[in-house]
């Protein structure tokens, strides 16, 4: 069998677990090809002349949300079999572009990585809700308690997800012990029969003006980028809270400033943002509502120490023949397996 080669892109934010897969895949006799650097908030595209050095003829494509793989990055090896991703999201490629071409692509999709993710989104709910922050001012600055209390409880209010798969439905299961009036979601490929146990299905207008928390879980797609813009933002309750833990782009960022910033929302918590790093003039540092982290909120120890685990396993298992442990597009299986019997 022939030495199986390995393109593994760069990732400034997953640079220990990158290294440490590309070690040990090595250590293991495979070939490994590592990508140019990435400017932090820049993604990745390859230049025709990167492409062919780095990927006319390899196996695996490894990268991250900081890359963009083009039509031609798929098309440069007759060898490629799959792209393997080391963590849930895959917006780095067109899952369409890779059906066409038979293209298994895996994902890190274990339970460390969208449960921390589910345990911080119902994190950033509590901080919002209870308005933690303005709480440890009052003790910071020597203030007096307020002649009003400000913080609310889950339970009895209603939280509304956009989207719901594994990471909204950890959120969900969590939630539920809170005992909050009701969970509603939307989300299309739901049904009645499909959807979590204890939640409402409804059109994502019903859910906006209705709920006292929308919390997003979907991809970044032509569909959805830009999905919350001015006129959803208003639909929210003023009171309401947003958090995004999903995808830089679903939220239209200067709508959100503009209706921020003229007294609506109590609050928005946002673990991702359309530019990373958030640039440091950006309008949004300057809203004391809101709670920015640098996409970080879901990445625990408990995470990282599987991830490069979890990378080299579905590496290994798609050079065998095997499908990856964890797969991100099951409706090309078939397709897949018929490719590996034609580079056979």
């Amino acid at each position: 069998m022939m030495t199986p080669k390995i393109y593994i892109a760069q990732d400034p934010v997953l640079e220990e677990v990158l290294d440490t897969a590309t070690d040990r895949l090595r250590a293991e006799g495979w070939e490994v090809v590592r990508g140019p650097q990435i400017t932090p908030g820049v993604p990745l595209r390859l230049t025709g002349e990167q492409r062919q050095a780095l990927l006319s003829d390899v196996d695996i494509i490894v990268a991250s949300s900081r890359s963009r793989l083009s039509e031609a990055d798929l098309d440069a090896s007759p060898r490629l079999r799959a792209l393997v991703f080391p963590t849930i999201g895959v917006d780095a490629v067109d899952l369409e572009a890779c059906a066409a071409r038979g293209l298994i692509v895996a994902n890190g999709a274990t339970p460390e990585n969208f449960l921390a993710m589910s345990e911080a989104t119902v994190m950033l709910m509590l901080v919002l809700l209870y308005r933690l922050h303005e709480s440890e001012r009052l003790l910071r600055e020597n203030a007096g308690r307020p002649q009003q209390m400000y913080a609310r409880m889950v339970r009895g209010r209603t939280i509304g997800l956009i989207g719901s798969g594994r990471i909204g439905a950890g959120v969900i299961e969590r939630l539920l012990a809170f005992e909050p009036a009701q969970i509603l979601v939307h989300d299309p490929f739901l049904t009645p029969d499909t959807a979590p146990t204890g939640v409402r299905l409804v059109e994502r207008d019903a859910l906006l003006t209705t709920c006292d928390v929308v919390s997003l879980h979907v991809p970044l797609n032509a569909q959805t980028r830009g999905m919350i813009g001015e006129a959803e933002l208003r639909m929210m309750k003023p009171d309401a809270v947003l958090i995004n833990t999903s995808r830089g782009g679903l939220i239209d960022e200067d709508a959100l400033v503009r209706v921020m910033t003229a007294g609506h929302l109590a609050g928005a918590g946002l673990d991702v943002t359309e530019t990373e790093p958030l640039p440091a003039d950006h309008p949004l540092r300057g809203l004391d509502r809101v709670i920015l982290t640098p996409h970080i909120l879901g990445h625990t120890i408990d995470l990282y120490t599987v991830m490069p685990d979890v990378l080299v396993e579905n590496a290994t298992r798609i050079m065998k023949g095997d499908l990856p442990t964890y797969v991100r597009n099951p409706d090309v299986v078939e397709r897949w397996r018929q490719k590996l019997n034609d580079l056979n």
